[in-house]
């Protein structure tokens, strides 16, 4: 006699054996649809390298009227070449003060021992102007990876000074990612 037979009575083995298949494949149909105890994410990167470099880095704007612009554009022998050694990047400069003698405020417009400071990638066609000491100022947005170009100031000197002494100032030039 069969095990089911005796549970389920002879005249149910027919029931007893859908039953039971019905059973096996809810156990392990069930237990096929159980979520997987792992995930995968894909993940690219690429290394950044931001430098930079100046040549010649020295300006002599000379001996120059006060009020009046000067620039290192235009076949001067005084333009600026940028270069940027790494990833591509956006370039930025910052100015401080001019200093020897009486300080010269760096400001938008010249006046009273204020001059003021603009920069351009252009070969002077376009100038952006620097709005304070110490802060960076975008000259472009777009600087490729291993080129170089111009980078060119106008210097307007202040309306007005207390003093007559050679000034020095410092224009910093930096890449970031952009």
């Amino acid at each position: 006699m069969h095990a089911l037979s005796f549970l389920f009575g002879p005249g149910r083995r027919y029931t007893a054996l859908v039953t039971s298949i019905a059973l096996v494949v809810s156990i392990f149909g069930w237990y096929g649809v159980r979520a997987a105890d792992i995930g995968v994410v894909s993940a690219t990167v690429s290394a950044t390298n931001l430098a930079v470099s100046v040549t010649d880095g020295t300006i002599a704007f000379g001996s120059v009227a006060l009020g009046v612009a000067t620039s290192t554009a235009g076949g001067t022998g005084q333009t600026q070449t940028v270069t940027n050694d790494g990833s591509d990047a956006a370039l930025n400069v910052k100015s401080g003060n001019a200093t020897n003698g009486t300080t010269w405020t760096l400001g938008t417009s010249p006046g009273s021992d204020v001059f003021k400071l603009e920069v351009s990638t252009t070969t002077g066609s376009t100038y952006v102007t620097f709005q304070a000491t110490d802060t960076y100022l975008t000259a472009s947005t777009t600087f490729d990876s291993l080129t170089s170009g111009p980078l060119d100031f106008r210097f307007t000197t202040p309306t007005v000074s207390t003093d007559f002494v050679e000034k020095s100032l410092t224009i910093t030039v930096q890449v970031t990612t952009p």
